[in-house]
């Protein structure tokens, strides 16, 4: 896994909304220096796993659907990412780690995974974005 700018964006889609009030997509974009385009594929994302709801209309646009002190880091990435792994192995079954014979490296891989894991969800989304 790597974290990419859809989780960036997405954590800055959630400051620029984090007054309460409802913003349209060009206001966050401009505030928040995200590409239109980018910005309508993640906020759909975070609409349809309820961290953000839209309002149709004139004076429609998003607003947050959740508080940040409820949101973690790992909340996000885990919506914005694709896969939460930081290697292929992580995913399945490793070849080289059996009972008999431990694979030391996916041994360590796992506990970065963990390490990594828990930092994400240790760090509540209103603490970053003060």
């Amino acid at each position: 896994m790597i974290i990419t700018r859809r989780s960036d964006y997405a954590i800055r889609i959630l400051r620029a909304l984090k007054d309460g009030k409802i913003h349209n997509v060009r206001e966050i974009c401009d505030e928040e220096e995200i590409p239109r385009a980018f910005a309508y594929k993640i906020i759909r994302e975070m609409e349809q796993s309820e961290l953000v709801k839209s309002e149709r209309g004139n004076q429609g646009g998003y607003y947050l659907n959740k508080s940040l002190d409820d949101l973690t880091m790992y909340d996000v990435v885990s919506i914005t990412e694709e896969d939460l792994a930081i290697v292929h192995c992580m995913k399945e079954p490793c070849s080289r780690d059996t009972d008999d014979i431990p694979c030391k490296v996916h041994q360590e891989m796992e506990r970065l995974q963990e390490i990594l894991n828990a930092e994400l969800k240790s760090k509540k989304i209103s603490d970053i974005i003060g």
